[in-house]
């Protein structure tokens, strides 16, 4: 016996070895919606009318139908019936592996010997792989071997990828130790299971036995998602519950092996786990593309290399993607299925004018928990509204649609919709256990969920998606809770309340109030707090500042008068980016003006992360700055943390993507850039860019003025946050630093904290960075101003800038001047404003660099390598006592232009022998 979430007992309908939760669940903590208590012992259900699949589709394509009976055969079972026939059919491919049938049946039983062998039974497996290859590889071998599998986004912030392997008590990790995760997770406690020795030669292990019998009832996978509580839950789902899916849709679109799929959804959803399982279980060709890594135009063009045939996309991604001239990219379409969030008429009228005229449109209505509804939508069908119905309710569930009492609504009225059957989620992964959902109590096989989605059922039983009931949204596929980024917001220091709201347009919005009056960089560090800590679809458009939360009488938050206060701010930035479109446009301008037309600022500052920007947008960016500059860019060249200044060198390089090997051992390997007291800016960027194909340049930031304002100005802050930054991108592994000026400070401090937490590093440069004394110091910066004033680097407004910004730090005035800043009349300056807060920024970043030379510091043993300019001082520039040893490369040019041309075609050189130097 066991306790449902609604403490009910029953049977458990999945194998005993399966830890249950015997604890019952605190309702404050429960992510289950209210109806859900009581929804199995008040409402009458209806069976879903029982309509053929394939109406409005491709009924007469021939392909063999699945049947009622398929998901009650293993997912094993199915994938040898397909290996068997197809062999030598290609399988799968990402562009850097490929499997054809044979391979990939031989990789899944290898792998799942190793699954057995290091997970025990009952215990959940981690799968941090991404969008490649060997995913489904990954997620086939966990289902063989009996072991629910825990897939986990190896871009999202590592602190999130550590509290879901604790939430779910995992023991062991599946993946391709490309970034450092192998270490990272033996610092961890966790077996790391490395997916590439599913290709060794060889007998497996001893201790891996053949994995037994599984029933296609036991938990299989396991997908976290956004919580009510504030931190993600773990969905559990059966492989009964997916192959139902798969089924559903194959015998829908008559699926057969001369398909191939391309879904553009994550792996760790389960609209990813459909898409792959329905192309291996029918012979289909699955082909996998990173959207992120592709951008929008190469990935365009992949529909037209690998024919595709059938792909999954969400509407966002539909309109970035579908909107461009076409030129026969998706000619070999015959099925485009759109879901994930609410489908518009002009989302179905998008895709038909991008596809060919005898490709089918197929709208879906699913969840994480559920399978829902699903139709071919007629290109003839009237409109009415500007949503899609979401099609008929599919065979195998029971349905109701209640109002807020449980009562069932009159027909055509809205109402909450809860489902009854055998395919719903199995319950939640909490602690490593399973918290089972709730169950008929007439029939306990039959399990029921409240979606908490308010819809209307029409008179032709089209089923229609007209809002939610709770705050839950789903914003690019993936479900939002605003609760977990108001949680991470309200825990931040100087934060006494937040509210996430969301949009008409569907946008999350945030609003923070301080516990004072708004410091300098209050919002730019709430959104370094949110990157860090939540994944990018939780992280807000706008994020606001506000002296209070409105409220409604009975204490309820005012969200609508919230989005009012959104609306204004909004309108007021749309107002100036009129102003200024009719003005004559240089690169630099254009640039801006796209960053403001698509994240919908008032000005193009900061990084794009901190604009409110994510990687569907910038991805979209890209496309827009490759039409305005008439050819490819190289898309490694943009992230989410560049700023403006960044987009437009990168645009202004002239550099095309570049062609790494299809080896992924032969990728370049990581270099952190640490720039100067003024930032990463254009100069750094190019050369970052120009080195690409020796090393792939990672750039650290550093905290911006409020920070600095705030006592995150030293350089041993600087050095915090270059190590959260390196920590990040790579969690664990060799390191290789670069240095600038300032930054070889920083990078000294970076390299000592390393080697004293017994991480390898095995470059450290110093670019030009003198610490041989004060008085240098003081030449150096007469002599740079007036390189500077000789090489036309600077200007007398500038200079003028700099000369403010001193005297202000000088009387001790940086946070008043700090406040005048962050006023708003500043927009009608923003060239002088963006200059102040530079020059502040460096001024006060020199004078940390200064209290640092004074600081006793530590000798690491280690070899330096400094790249000097010709200068006077001592030949090692006071380095020698800080390393054992130091190559001293002499270089070109001086201090301000030595990674510009035409010193860099000379220097460039010099210092990528020196890091090839020290590659194995």
């Amino acid at each position: 016996m066991l306790k449902t979430e609604a403490g009910a007992q029953r049977e458990a309908p999945y194998p005993k070895d399966f830890p249950i939760s015997s604890n019952d669940t605190d309702p404050a903590l429960s992510d289950r919606p209210a109806t859900a208590e009581n929804a199995a012992s008040d409402v009458v259900w209806t069976s879903a009318p029982e309509r053929a699949l394939d109406a409005g589709g491709p009924v007469d394509r021939p392909f063999e139908r699945m049947g009622g009976d398929f998901s009650s055969v293993g997912a094993s079972d199915h994938l040898r019936r397909i290996a068997a026939k197809f062999p030598d059919k290609l399988a799968i491919s990402d562009g850097d592996r490929q499997f054809t049938y044979g391979e990939l049946l031989s990789a899944v039983d290898s792998l799942a010997r190793l699954i057995a062998a290091a997970v025990p039974e009952g215990q959940a497996v981690g799968l941090l792989l991404g969008n490649s290859a060997w995913y489904p590889v990954a997620m086939l071998a966990s289902m063989a071997a009996g072991r629910p599998s825990v897939p986990l986004n190896p871009r999202d912030p590592l602190a999130r990828i550590a509290g879901i392997a604790a939430d779910a008590r995992l023991p062991a990790l599946v993946g391709a130790d490309t970034e450092g995760f192998a270490a990272w997770s033996a610092a961890s406690n966790l077996t790391w299971i490395e997916v590439t020795r599913a290709l060794s030669p060889g007998p497996p292990p001893t201790s891996a036995a053949p994995p037994v019998p599984v029933s296609v009832d036991a938990p299989a996978v396991v997908l976290y998602t956004s919580g009510s509580t504030g931190r993600p839950k773990g969905i559990v789902n059966s492989q009964r519950a997916i192959l139902q899916r798969v089924q559903q849709y194959a015998d829908a679109c008559h699926i057969n092996a001369d398909d191939v799929f391309m879904p553009l959804s994550g792996p760790a959803t389960i609209a990813g786990c459909r898409e792959v399982m329905t192309a291996l279980l029918c012979g289909a060709t699955l082909h996998i593309a990173d959207v992120e890594a592709l951008g929008l135009r190469a990935l365009r063009r992949q529909f037209r290399t690998h024919n595709v045939t059938i792909v999954y996309l969400v509407p966002a991604l539909l309109r970035a993607l579908m909107t461009a001239p076409f030129n026969d990219d998706f000619a070999s379409l015959r099925i485009v299925r759109i879901g994930g969030e609410k489908v518009l008429w002009t989302d179905t009228a998008l895709a038909r004018k991008a596809v060919p005229a005898s490709c089918f449109i197929q709208g879906s209505y699913s969840s994480t928990e559920t399978t829902g509804s699903q139709w071919f939508v007629p290109p003839d069908f009237p409109e009415q509204g500007a949503t899609v119905p979401m099609g008929f309710l599919l065979p195998g569930i029971s349905f109701a649609i209640v109002d807020d009492d449980g009562a069932p609504v009159g027909p055509g009225e809205r109402g909450e919709l809860l489902i009854r059957s055998m395919y719903v989620m199995l319950g939640h992964w909490e602690d490593g256990q399973i918290v089972a959902a709730e169950t008929d109590p007439a029939d306990p096989g039959y399990r029921i969920i409240a979606t908490g989605d308010l819809v209307q059922l029409g008179e032709r039983g089209l089923l229609q998606i007209v809002g939610r009931k709770g705050r839950q949204i789903k914003i690019n596929g993936r479900r939002v809770e605003p609760a977990e980024l108001e949680l991470v917001l309200r825990r931040t220091p100087h934060v006494t309340d937040a509210v996430a709201v969301v949009t008409e347009a569907n946008e999350l919005i945030a609003f923070a109030v301080p516990d004072g009056a708004t410091e300098p960089g209050f919002v730019s560090g709430l959104r370094d707090v949110v990157r860090t800590q939540l994944p990018p679809s939780l992280h807000p458009m706008r994020l606001h500042s506000i002296s209070e939360i409105p409220r409604l009488p009975g204490g309820k938050v005012d969200a609508g008068k919230l989005r009012e206060v959104d609306r204004a701010m909004r309108e007021t930035m749309q107002a100036l980016q009129r102003l200024e479109a009719s003005k004559p446009l240089n690169l630099e301008q254009a640039v801006e003006g796209i960053w403001k037309k698509i994240l919908g600022t008032r000005t193009a500052a900061g990084r794009w992360d901190e604009a409110g920007g994510d990687s569907l947008k910038l991805l979209q960016c890209v496309m827009e700055l490759e039409s305005l500059a008439g050819r490819e860019l190289d898309l490694e060249a943009f992230t989410i943390a560049m700023s403006a200044a960044d987009m437009i060198a990168a645009v202004a390089s002239g550099h095309s993507p570049r062609q790494y090997s299809d080896r992924p051992g032969d990728r370049p390997p990581l270099l952190f850039l640490i720039p100067g007291s003024v930032g990463y800016g254009p100069s750094l960027a190019a050369f970052g860019a120009e080195m690409g194909e020796v090393v792939r340049v990672a750039p650290i930031r550093y905290p911006d003025l409020g920070a600095i304002l705030d006592g995150r100005g030293t350089i041993t802050a600087m050095a915090d946050a270059a190590l959260d930054q390196i920590n990040q991108a790579q969690p664990a592994g060799e390191v290789r630093l670069l240095g600038y000026s300032l930054g070889g400070a920083v990078a000294f401090d970076v390299a000592a904290r390393l080697i004293a937490a017994g991480r390898p590093v095995k470059f450290i440069g110093v670019l030009d960075t003198s610490i041989d004394g004060v008085s240098s110091h003081y030449r150096e910066a007469i002599a740079r101003t007036v390189q500077r004033i000789q090489a036309h680097r600077t200007t007398i407004y500038r200079m003028s800038c700099r000369a403010i910004a001193k005297c202000v730090a000088r009387l001790g005035a940086e946070r008043r001047f700090a406040a005048l800043l962050d006023q708003d009349w500043w927009r009608h300056l923003p060239r002088t404003h963006f200059m102040f807060r530079l020059e502040l920024e460096e001024i006060l970043r020199m004078r940390a660099f200064g209290h640092w030379l004074a600081e006793p510091k530590p000798k690491l043993a280690v070899t330096g390598t400094l790249f000097r300019c010709h200068r006077p001082g001592s030949q090692d520039l006071g380095w020698n006592a800080l390393f054992d040893s130091v190559n001293v490369v002499p270089i070109a040019g001086g201090h301000l232009d030595l990674v510009v041309e035409p010193h860099l075609a000379r220097n460039r050189p010099l210092i990528e022998a020196a890091l090839i130097a020290s590659f194995p």
